[in-house]
């Protein structure tokens, strides 16, 4: 599965597994082959921050690399791509753990110089574990003064952006031990465990040396930057205050924006602060590199390894039972402008729940995102390039060689889209598609230029009709035509739903399209290809309003199963919604394509003969 020769580099982030057997860390590095100046520990933010903050850590390493240093990003523990904590524990007994075995693994490459740059939580994690093990030199870059600090603001945004079941920490900063299983904050879910530990976290509270040298990076509107200022004038630090923060942490992907200035003078801090001389360091081998990610005599052993996947060399995780999988491959494909993990880590919980039941899956990064390159020297690709159908084609042909059809394709939103539009290329065996956004502006016409012939399932939206104006105008339409309405009332259901498409031809005509979503669904699985559509109302209206009748047809046939949540969030960001979307998903998953069912598998030449037409 892995890529040609010429879609790896030296210079490439090495996925790595580190820390307690039964427990490990997920990591990347970046290392020169041969020697290092030294060794830089990259702690990220937890929960949105460390989502919104990916790429900036990205471009970080590479260029501390490019400076002659050995990097390594890693996920803690029940975070990214690391092992999921359970109730029973395992070798590691906290996040500041998770420093310490970061670092013990930088230390065995062979490097005599080790730094630590933790943003926010992160920080507060890599001090104190300075604070016990004193590194050469530590950043501070925007750090929470403690746990608590950190956690109230979480659910004063949570409360904010109105999460479903915001609870399980008292107003005073404490965990509640009468409260619900998990604690949620902006994204994500916290368990008991984990918040009572992280709550206990104080970064002003320590004594003595951190690091040879300290860089402290604060926001000036912060009041508990001022007292955490005060702490480390013990150490004498050099205090900037930095800009950019807040157009990275707090907004919603996709519009955070990596703050290039910090970057640089991070980079630059650490290339002055350092020593210059190298020494020789010994990388750990880039293939074959698997860890166990579940435990219990009980479960099914899963085990992950990093993949490339096509001649571009997209990033992926791929996870299957020990053993190997059967049935066909299961590829989830990274949402919008955030890495392969899915919203509150959705793509990990899944892939891992559908390698228990022996498949074998793969999350994969777009190009231009996580750690994929982009295609064609781009920095970064639009969201609805049509480079990122060409991604899942080349992901599909990689996991399965002899048939890329053999596969089944999971997105949400943009990457639902994008899944539903290599399913008719490949005609694959099945695909997911989970709140797909189909109306929406191609870049290519944004450009100028003319809709890709690829989209099949796209509304394009232009800029001079704006969604509002749209609704405005066919208001109007319905409202100037009373008769028409009473008529509609007296016709049998079939010819309301005739009335109901052609309202639909004519909306659509407002926004100069005539593209059918609904229409191409029941093509897509009248083809062969099993779809299951997830959706809130707003979703799932595209598809009913434009062929409800073809729509219709192919439900009662069973080749399509739509599921309409009313109150589903769009980004799936409540755990109970995306508790409810894994168990529809599992189930429909595994009743469908499991190994039992795998011998009537239809070779694909076989389905495209018999397609009509």
């Amino acid at each position: 599965m892995s890529g040609t020769p010429d879609a790896q580099s030296s210079h490439r982030s090495r996925p790595v597994w580190f820390g307690p057997s039964d427990a490990p860390l997920f990591g990347l590095l970046n290392a020169p082959d041969a020697q290092a100046r030294g060794a830089v520990v990259i702690c990220p933010p937890f929960g949105r921050e460390y989502v919104n903050a990916y790429t900036t850590f990205v471009q970080l390493a590479a260029r501390l690399e490019h400076l002659g240093f050995a990097v390594l990003r890693f996920d803690y523990r029940s975070t990214g791509d690391s092992f999921d904590r359970t109730d029973k524990g395992s070798g590691s007994s906290g996040f500041v753990d998770d420093v310490r075995f970061a670092v013990e693994f930088v230390r065995e490459l062979g490097v005599a110089h080790v730094a630590i740059v933790g943003m926010r939580i992160g920080a507060t994690f890599a001090g104190l574990r300075s604070a016990l093990d004193p590194v050469d030199a530590l950043v501070l870059w925007d750090p929470c003064l403690s746990g608590r600090s950190f956690l109230r603001e979480q659910l004063a945004l949570g409360l904010l952006i109105r999460e479903k079941d915001v609870r399980g920490f008292r107003e005073d900063g404490h965990v509640s031990r009468e409260s619900a299983a998990v604690f949620e904050i902006p994204g994500f879910t916290v368990s008991p465990e984990l918040l009572d530990e992280m709550s206990h976290l104080n970064l002003a509270g320590t004594d003595g040396v951190l690091a040879d040298k300290v860089l402290l990076l604060t926001r000036s509107e912060r009041v508990s930057d001022r007292k955490l200022v005060t702490r480390l004038a013990l150490v004498s630090p050099e205090h900037r205050e930095l800009t950019g923060q807040p157009k990275l942490l707090d907004v919603s992907t996709p519009t955070q924006v990596v703050p290039a200035e910090a970057v640089a003078a991070v980079a630059d801090w650490l290339d002055q602060v350092m020593p210059r001389s190298c020494c020789p360091i010994t990388v750990p081998a880039e293939r074959d590199v698997t860890a166990r990610v579940s435990q219990g005599d009980d479960e099914v052993g899963v085990v992950e390894r990093g993949v490339l996947l096509g001649q571009a060399g997209l990033f992926g995780i791929e996870t299957e039972p020990e053993g190997g999988g059967s049935g066909p491959k299961c590829i989830l494909v990274s949402v919008s402008n955030e890495h392969r993990i899915g919203p509150g880590r959705l793509w990990v919980e899944l892939s891992r729940r559908l390698a228990t039941n022996g498949f074998r899956c793969v999350r994969m990064d777009l190009n231009g995102v996580g750690d994929s390159p982009a295609r064609d020297g781009k920095s970064q690709q639009p969201i609805f390039s049509t480079s990122a159908i060409d991604d899942v084609v080349d992901a599909a042909q990689s996991v399965s060689p002899v048939d890329p059809s053999d596969v089944v394709l999971f997105g949400l939103c943009s990457s639902a889209y994008h899944v539903l539009e290599a399913a008719s290329i490949l005609s694959a065996r099945g695909v997911c598609a989970i709140n797909p956004r189909v109306r929406f502006q191609p870049p290519e016409v944004a450009a100028g230029g003319t809709m890709d012939a690829r989209r099949r399932f796209c509304i394009p939206q232009r800029e001079l009709v704006s969604d509002s104006q749209r609704e405005v105008a066919f208001r109007w339409f319905v409202r100037r035509l009373p008769r028409l309405n009473r008529k509609v009332r007296r016709l049998s259901r079939k010819g309301r739903g005739h009335l109901h498409t052609l309202a639909w031809r004519a909306r659509s005509l407002l926004g100069h399209t005539v593209v059918q979503p609904g229409e191409r669904l029941a093509e897509l699985a009248e083809s062969g290809t099993d779809v299951f559509l997830i959706g809130g109302a707003r979703e799932i209206r595209p598809f009913l309003n434009s062929g409800v009748l073809a729509v219709r047809r192919t439900q009662r046939s069973g080749r399509l199963r739509m599921e309409e949540i009313p109150m589903l969030d769009h980004s799936l960001r409540p755990s109970g919604d995306r508790d409810e979307i894994t168990r529809l998903t599992i189930d429909h998953v595994v009743s469908h394509f499991s190994s039992i069912r795998a011998g009537a598998r239809t070779p694909r030449r076989a389905r495209e003969q018999s397609k009509p037409g």
